[in-house]
């Protein structure tokens, strides 16, 4: 299930978006069962309906509502920034009975299909499991209205440090929903998994989101977080909660959620002179060097690559190797999340769906009687167990940021002994494209992982 066009379709050019005038977009974008959200959409049709679906194994209807009235409403020139200020169009009250997860609004304009994504939260936890969907990542590459946290993804090549949700996400990728994450999330629904969800706001404003969960879970690619949202969950781990992370360059950078989670902000550290700070100039947005945020949330370092990121916006997609993106190489086949794999020691995994693709991250590796482990020299974990490992390279990532290492490795790890909750880390993005091969590793593996820690 090679998907080489992922990355390209990801990065869209706001060129293309910034004067997207149909489309629509929630209020809030997480919402309890039984709380009212609000649609704001510009449509230039005169009359249209609106379809709600769940998106779980499969698509399902919910709710519709016929014969809307259309308006066409102008884009804001700093609407990137400050929201759109659409007016509302309608507003419902979620059903009590509608299950926790991701839901997409879908409607006809003259533009095409147009979708509105949001997340409907328990009213009461339920499921020992808590999804965040990285709505926070969703905005960062969000270019419609003109600009995003990206300079080539923004007019003028110019980015803005804050960005708003209030705003349409991208149409076709929905701000990396359909790049990723729904794999994960259709297949948790299939295999019966219990499972409630939230946004990443959510842990900025409620300090105690995760007590009353086993188990938390991160998927995709989840690249701004918060400093709360990082310390709530090492204060999970520590006080016996489990971390389940199948994701890619996940808790890069610093993000603040400002007024009531409508807008995020980041200072964002790619583009200063010297990315690390220096006692002249401080400021970092890289949580690896702030505290060590990103080791001690994750137990992974630097972000490196599986493919060439080309700069060119929609441009073909390189893979360094004739075999394609990439997979794992195991290290440590007794370990209990292979079991019933088959695996042995060097054996490989995923490469039929090149899971370890697009963004990968690992750390300062030493081999020890041909065995990897983590130096520890730049802040991970000594008691952080790599079970398999995935050949990468920079391609810029850490270069431009003034990281280097001699050798660069995605990483698949566990930290068990560190504290009373267990981290488990398949740090790449494209995990979840290995789900659906039938019998395979990789779902038998997140299997053993769901099993043993998510409940």
């Amino acid at each position: 299930m090679h998907r080489d066009h992922i990355f390209a379709h990801y990065e869209q050019d706001a060129t293309r978006y910034w004067k997207l005038k149909e489309g629509g977009y929630a209020w809030p974008m997480s919402v309890r069962q039984g709380e009212e959200v609000t649609f704001h959409i510009s449509n230039s049709r005169s009359y249209y309906d609106l379809f709600i679906f769940h998106e779980s194994a499969r698509r399902r209807p919910v709710r519709e509502f016929n014969d809307l009235r259309g308006a066409l409403h102008p884009v804001p020139e700093f609407g990137y920034r400050d929201g759109f200020d659409w007016p509302a169009t309608l507003s419902f009250h979620v059903p009590l009975d509608w299950k926790s997860g991701v839901y997409v609004a879908s409607f006809p304009t003259a533009q095409g299909v147009r979708e509105i994504l949001f997340v409907v939260r328990p009213r009461v936890p339920s499921a020992p499991i808590l999804l965040t969907i990285e709505t926070n990542t969703y905005a960062a590459y969000n270019c419609v209205g003109g600009k995003s946290l990206f300079h080539y993804l923004s007019t003028d090549r110019v980015h803005s440090d804050l960005v708003s949700f209030e705003r349409p996400l991208q149409p076709d990728i929905m701000g990396g929903f359909y790049a990723w994450d729904q794999f994960m999330t259709s297949w948790l629904d299939a295999e019966g998994y219990e499972v409630d969800y939230c946004v990443n706001s959510d842990h900025d404003q409620e300090p105690n989101l995760l007590n009353d969960y086993a188990a938390h879970l991160r998927i995709g690619h989840g690249e701004y977080s918060s400093r709360e949202e990082c310390e709530q969950l090492q204060d999970f781990v520590a006080n016996g909660g489990n971390l389940m992370v199948f994701a890619g360059n996940s808790f890069s950078h610093l993000v603040e959620t400002r007024q009531g989670g409508r807008r995020l902000y980041c200072a964002k550290t790619r583009y200063k002179q010297h990315p690390l700070g220096t006692p002249e100039d401080p400021e970092t947005s890289l949580l690896r060097a702030i505290d060590n945020l990103r080791q001690r949330t994750i137990g992974v370092s630097y972000s490196a690559a599986v493919n060439a990121k080309n700069p060119v916006p929609g441009s073909e997609v390189i893979a360094p190797t004739s075999r394609g993106y990439g997979g794992f190489r195991v290290t440590e086949p007794d370990h209990w999340a292979f079991e019933g794999t088959g695996l042995k020691e060097g054996d490989e995994f995923g490469w039929e769906d090149s899971i370890v693709g697009v963004e990968c991250d690992g750390g300062d590796i030493a081999f020890e009687a041909g065995k990897p482990v983590f130096t520890g020299s730049d802040g991970i974990s000594a008691h952080y167990r790599i079970i398999a490992i995935g050949d990468a390279e920079d391609h810029g990532f850490n270069a431009d940021m003034g990281i280097q290492y001699d050798r660069y490795y995605g990483t698949l790890a566990v930290n068990e002994t560190e504290f009373k909750g267990t981290v488990f880390v398949a740090a790449t993005i494209e995990w979840s494209h290995g789900l659906y091969r039938n019998g395979g590793t990789v779902s038998r593996i997140t299997h053993n992982v769901l099993r043993r820690l998510g409940r």
